[in-house]
């Protein structure tokens, strides 16, 4: 599926997309060159916006000063969110963090057909039950697409009936990061493409009781999925 994205004409705050805390946050700064994903801790309207620091060991420079100006990507809903801020204080304590300029402006962008995004992912299909023993599982898969809330894995056979649940393993590159995703699934539905051989059936599966920190590394991975999609990022989920 084709990705478009259109501008839309807003007075918007960023108080008014209502973010919630723990979303991913694209971070980018000029000089020095600093680029990474961060979390977003919180905001209060005219006063600021409050972001994780870049993790010890995440290779970002440490002569990042009070006062450079950063630039950040979030996704709300369906619409792309980006704006300039300065930063203002640096916390040590109780966990690192920065404190950022409010934004007097943002600039949206719509994603008009914001679904699943198309990526190229091996994966491996288990049972639910660790105790049973089904024929043909674990099964190697094909991820073709993904969203926050489910993927679309391509099998050459009917894994199983709408309703039956499993356990889905993959990796994950986010930027300089590899993540193994282990996540319960349930089978929503099955079909095969009118692009694809007529060998090739397609499973879409929802993911189940996902706790905050794979949610996180969902929506973090989609985001830079996303990106590279639109032109921003490259293969490897770096900036162009």
């Amino acid at each position: 599926m084709a990705l478009k994205l259109e501008p839309i004409q807003t007075d918007k705050k960023l108080a008014d997309l209502r973010l919630q805390v723990g979303e991913p946050v694209r971070v980018e700064i000029r000089a020095p060159r600093v680029k990474y994903t961060a979390k977003l801790l919180g905001y209060a309207e005219n006063g600021g916006v409050m972001i994780s620091a870049p993790p010890p060991k995440s290779g970002v420079p440490t002569l990042i000063n009070e006062g450079n100006l950063a630039s950040l990507r979030l996704i709300s809903g369906n619409r792309i969110c980006n704006f300039t801020s300065k930063i203002l204080k640096q916390y040590d304590q109780p966990f690192s963090y920065w404190l950022l300029e409010y934004p007097a402006t943002i600039e949206l962008r719509q994603i008009r057909e914001h679904s699943r995004i198309p990526v190229n992912l091996s994966c491996s299909v288990d049972d639910y039950d660790e105790m049973a023993e089904s024929d043909g599982l674990p099964a190697n898969a094909l991820c073709v697409d993904i969203s926050r809330e489910g993927v679309c894995l391509q099998l050459p056979y009917a894994l199983g009936s709408v309703g039956d649940r499993f356990y889905l393993t993959t990796r994950l590159q986010i930027g300089d990061i590899d993540q193994v995703l282990l996540v319960p699934v349930e089978l929503r539905n099955m079909h095969s493409s009118p692009a694809e051989s007529s060998s090739v059936l397609n499973h879409g599966f929802k993911f189940l009781d996902l706790d905050e920190d794979t949610r996180l590394i969902i929506t973090a991975f989609v985001y830079q999925q996303f990106l590279v999609e639109t032109g921003n990022l490259d293969q490897t989920g770096q900036e162009l």
